[in-house]
């Protein structure tokens, strides 16, 4: 199976725009449908406390809201239609609150996601959380100055023998499928019953195998660094082009708090990174 049906965030910033490029780039090397998701805000409502504002005020902001989403769609359309590949835009305008779920519901009828990379707490942080938990579907991150549509041919696996990192391997299959290089990557890997057999990735490495796969397993020591910089500093050394990692093996709201390896590897990854959960 391969990507057939590929969702990217679109919108007018500059960012934007290149990720929207390399959303066509991707669709077009792959032989996808592209689904542009241009999403808008709508006003927050301060007029409760505001008693001589009339109610009225508030719609028109709505529907100016509305407005604005519609004529982007429209710009988006003619934008393109010049290129050679299927496709549709879609545009949405909702309070901020519901914008992640929102998102969630469309990436679940895409066989993939492209988000941007995003290091602030935003509406941005937000689609991609609600993405990984809801969609059942993964999400590629394309850091800014990425190339979705040059061959990937080393592909680095952050595994760590949970049911995330196997999720994510499985998605990852139409790359891993047509890469020269695959790098299963663990740092101080404890055995365990449940997780880690008598040689950690051994297992792992024999299923890709029988795909025809060209595997190699690292186990490496992090040292005094962080998951993140050890993981990313091996990416850059052996020169991957892609990234598989498994998303968020404790709460959503334990990483919010305390931070964790996924919120650290967003927000330090350079090359590609698709992410499962």
């Amino acid at each position: 199976m391969g990507f057939r049906t590929v969702l990217v965030h679109a919108d007018n910033s500059s960012e934007g725009q290149e990720l929207l490029a390399q959303g066509v780039h991707f669709a077009r090397h792959h032989d996808a449908h592209l689904v542009a998701l241009l999403v808008g805000l709508q006003p927050v409502q301060p007029y409760a406390s505001m008693v001589d504002v009339p109610f009225a005020g508030y719609i028109e902001d709505i529907e100016a809201a509305r407005q604005e989403v519609q004529e982007a769609t429209r710009a988006l359309d003619a934008k393109l239609a010049t290129e050679a590949i299927s496709f549709e835009v879609r545009g949405v305008s909702l309070p901020v609150g519901v914008v992640g779920a929102e998102f969630a519901r469309h990436a679940r009828y895409a066989d993939i996601t492209i988000l941007p990379k995003s290091n602030e707490a935003g509406t941005l942080t937000h689609i991609l959380d609600a993405t990984l938990f809801e969609s059942g579907h993964p999400v590629l991150i394309a850091p800014k100055g990425a190339e979705l549509s040059r061959s990937i041919d080393t592909v680095v696996i952050g595994w760590d023998a949970s049911r995330e990192a196997t999720r994510a391997i499985g998605d990852a299959m139409p790359f891993l499928t047509k890469a020269k290089d695959v790098r299963i990557v663990m740092f101080d890997p404890r055995v365990t019953f449940d997780r880690h057999g008598e040689e950690p990735g051994a297992d792992l490495a024999t299923m890709l195998s029988r795909h025809g796969l060209k595997v190699s397993i690292e186990t490496l020591a992090r040292t005094d660094r962080s998951f993140s910089e050890a993981f990313l500093g091996r990416v850059n050394e052996v020169g991957g082009d892609l990234v598989v990692s498994g998303g968020y093996n404790h709460t959503r709201f334990g990483e919010m708090l305390f931070g964790g390896a996924t919120r650290d590897l967003l927000a330090s990854v350079d090359v590609p990174l698709l992410m499962s959960r």
